[in-house]
């Protein structure tokens, strides 16, 4: 009876480890099933639309492509597609790798250009080219490329939702470094992290990982010497499935970082590129801009002249307001604006602040006017709602003052707030990092922490993610009072304007 008695919590603790097995091979399994029939549904989607495209809209547009295409069912018969996009996926990291939605995005791209590429040499090199279209081809990786990132972000926020997807996670560290990892697996739900507990003291972490069955162990401490943290990662061994560990490298360069190991000497280094020191990628960039410059400014143009044409009528004065500022290596150039102000502005301000008390004190404050501006126009709030006052600065771009994506372009008076930051390195940008980051009160020497984060970690994917950012924030349009244009520069010279946040005159951080 004894034996039996003390049995029992044993045959307990193995039945509920057991179980915990089962679950979290279930979940894997029902994730991965997930995952390959979204990129399935995918690539059936973008082999529908290639077809009928070839089918149906290219023979109108060229007599090359009179000759008729193999129907859909032909192509779906053809077993070795699906298992060489599947295989260019998996090789891209796409069924092992937990991952931020744009670093996925990237990967997905990545593995979609590559199975076409697969594709179209097993076809050469098979001599088997009659049994596709090469147009289908380059149509559903085209497809593919929008498809793709969407169906397995939606398919992974759908197992998040159902709980699959999810890994208990628990964070060693203390603010704010910790906190800061809490709120960014909070706001990437797709990564799949649910962090049940914060945990101070290094020698509570394996009792209370394996007491909340947390596999996903987080070592925020920057406090643990090199020993102690090895005992401790030795000690998490037969408890977790991955040990990530998180050193407070907010500041530096972290995109593109490369981890190299030296395996002989037992040593890590990781190797962080300066990107834009090196001539290919700024003349990689320079063609970007100027190429989808030139696109956006054609698109832009009717905007442009109706705005012109708006602020004309509704206020005397120029369409047009140009100003000098600081480009690259401290160059001056003229920047171009839609006039968003009266011409007498400065008259304007001196008798609203001297007719209310309350704006002369909140100017003295803030050096800005935070709930109503009187130098403003009516049409000019409109555009600087929406950013549309910016869009002149397209012609900057496409002379080479500017890029689509940068620093911003900071007027000559502000250059020793910004001496010694390392952004004069670097046209400024029509768009930025923190225009598209969601914290329009930011005060001036965060916005030039951010423009330095960028100018550290430049990629073109960067920018494409900027740019992408770009669209819904300016279609948003900016809280009412908040006149911080939605795309980069400052309004017609104010240099009140650069501290959305309501702060006082920046000082140099």
């Amino acid at each position: 009876m004894a034996a039996s008695e003390s049995g029992s919590p044993r045959e307990a603790a193995l039945a509920l480890h057991t179980g915990r097995l089962l679950s979290r091979a279930a979940a894997r399994a029902l994730s991965a099933i997930s995952l390959v029939a979204s990129d399935l549904a995918a690539l059936a989607l973008a082999l529908t639309v290639a077809v009928a495209v070839r089918a149906e809209v290219l023979p109108a547009m060229s007599p090359a492509f009179a000759r008729p295409t193999y129907p859909l069912a032909h192509y779906v018969a053809l077993w070795w597609i699906p298992v060489a996009y599947l295989a260019c996926l998996a090789y891209a990291g796409l069924y092992t790798r937990r991952d931020p939605h744009w670093e996925e995005a990237r990967r997905c791209l990545l593995g979609a250009t590559a199975s076409a590429l697969v594709i179209l040499a097993v076809l050469s090199a098979a001599k088997i080219n009659d049994d596709m279209s090469r147009p289908v081809v380059v149509l559903a990786w085209a497809v593919l490329m929008v498809v793709l990132p969407l169906l397995r972000l939606g398919t992974k926020e759908a197992l998040v939702a159902m709980g699959p997807w999810r890994k208990r996670a628990i964070v060693l560290g203390s603010c704010p470094v910790a906190d800061a990892i809490v709120a960014a697996l909070s706001r990437h739900k797709t990564l799949g992290y649910d962090v049940v507990e914060v945990v101070t003291d290094p020698a509570a972490l394996p009792r209370r990982a394996a007491a909340l069955d947390a596999r996903e162990i987080i070592i925020t401490s920057s406090g643990l010497a090199r020993p102690e943290l090895l005992t401790l990662v030795e000690s998490l061994r037969d408890i977790a499935e991955n040990v990530l560990i998180a050193p407070d490298l907010r500041e530096a360069p972290v995109l593109g970082v490369e981890v190299l190991g030296l395996i002989e000497d037992r040593a890590l280094l990781l190797r962080v590129p300066n990107n834009l020191l090196k001539p290919w990628n700024l003349a990689m960039k320079r063609a970007f801009d100027v190429c989808a410059g030139a696109l956006l400014a054609v698109a832009c143009l009717p905007v442009v002249a109706a705005a012109a044409l708006a602020v004309r009528l509704g206020s005397p004065g120029p369409a047009f307001h140009v100003e000098p500022r600081v480009g690259r290596h401290c160059t001056r150039f003229t920047c171009f604006k839609l006039r968003t102000m009266y011409v007498d502005a400065d008259r304007r301000l001196e008798d609203h602040l001297t007719r209310h008390g309350g704006a002369a004190a909140e100017w003295a404050r803030f050096r800005k006017l935070r709930s109503w501006d009187p130098r403003v126009t009516p049409v000019g709030r409109f555009l600087r709602r929406y950013g549309i006052d910016e869009m002149p600065q397209l012609l900057n771009v496409l002379r080479g003052d500017m890029s689509l994506v940068g620093p911003r372009p900071y007027l000559p008076r502000e250059m020793p707030l910004i001496e010694r930051d390392g952004m004069l390195d670097v046209r400024p940008g029509l768009t930025g990092l923190w225009q598209v980051s969601g914290k329009n009160a930011l005060p001036f020497h965060e916005r030039v922490r951010l423009d330095r984060w960028y100018v550290g970690n430049w990629s073109l994917w960067l920018d494409l993610i900027v740019l992408a950012k770009t669209i819904p924030t300016a279609l948003r349009g900016e809280t009412p009072g908040d006149h911080i244009p939605a795309t980069g520069a400052f309004a017609d010279g104010d240099p009140a304007r650069h501290e959305a946040g309501g702060a006082l005159t920046p000082q140099r951080p």
